[in-house]
This record gives C-alpha cells, sequence and structure tokens, in this order.
C-alpha cells in the first residue's frame, strides 16, 4: 500500500487524492482510496461481501473512481491486502504513475466537468445573450452554452460523431 502509494505522489495527486482511513460505529473500519490519476482508475467491480459472524465480516469494491472496503475490527489487513491483489490483478504495471495527462486532455476534462454543473433550466426565462432562444439556467441570465462561452472566453466543445 505503501509503494502504491508512492508511486502516484507526483507533487499534485496527493494533494487532491489519496488513502482514507476510518472508523465506523458498528464497529468497524471503512478504507477508501482514490483511483483517479492512477493507472488503474477505469477498474471498477461490483461489491463484495463476505462474512463468517457479526464480528468478523468485511465488503469491498470499486466504483466511480474509488476503492471501497468496510470491515470489522479485525480485517482492516485483510481489507488492505484484497487493494493489493485487485490492484496488481488490473495493470501488470501497478506501481507505475501513469503518462501525465496533455494541456489538451485537462482542458477537456475540465471543460466537461463545467459543462455538467450546468444545469437546471428556469422555463420561460430566455437567455439573455442577443437573439438566443434557449432557456437561462440557475444563476445566470444566459443558456448553457453561453454561459460556458462566457466564463471560459472558448466556444462550446462538439461532441465527436
Amino acid at each position: 500500500m505503501q509503494k502504491w502509494y508512492a508511486s502516484n505522489c507526483d507533487g499534485e495527486w496527493e494533494h487532491i487524492f489519496g488513502v482514507k482511513v476510518s472508523t465506523l460505529d458498528n464497529p468497524g473500519w471503512m478504507l477508501t482510496i482514490d483511483l483517479e490519476g492512477t493507472n488503474i482508475e477505469e477498474k471498477h467491480f461490483q461489491k463484495i461481501e463476505e462474512s463468517a459472524s457479526e464480528t468478523d465480516w468485511l465488503v469491498y469494491w470499486a466504483e466511480d473512481l474509488q476503492f471501497h472496503g468496510a470491515c470489522s475490527p479485525d480485517n482492516l489487513e485483510r481489507v488492505i491486502g484484497i487493494f493489493i491483489d485487485w490492484a496488481k490483478s488490473q495493470n501488470e504495471d501497478w506501481l507505475r504513475r501513469p503518462d501525465p495527462r496533455t494541456h489538451e486532455e485537462r482542458l477537456r476534462d475540465e471543460d466537461a466537468a463545467l459543462l455538467a454543473s450546468l444545469e437546471g433550466e428556469v422555463e420561460g426565462e430566455k437567455c439573455q445573450h442577443g437573439g438566443c432562444a434557449h432557456d437561462r439556467i440557475r444563476y445566470s441570465v444566459m443558456c448553457r452554452e453561453h454561459h460556458f462561452e462566457m466564463v471560459t472566453g472558448r466556444p462550446v466543445p462538439r461532441r465527436a460523431s
């Protein structure tokens, strides 16, 4: 786990992402590992539950760019081991940091995130951009596209066909 974490630290990743261990009140442990920006970020698997008794259990899964593991008090090492075994099985270079994203890739992802956040059209209230027939979005006097262009100074990216 230490090697995997260190291999992903690049001066930026560790300021945003990382590994979190917390306690549960039933009692138990919760392990959350950020996968975004690693070479296993696109990997996922369905939730697996194992239970020998009320005091010997674990649950683990990977989705939404995170590995999650919850377990009884005595199973923290086992859940960490499951993560390590899974990470190794996903990529033979599991300790290699992925190639840095290009400026264009970062910009594309930032644009997609901004566009996704611009929702909630206000029905019957038109965009204030000259000649636009679309409804404005919440918290703006403009429609989604014109708000994006105003904020970024760039045209709305078009999806590839």
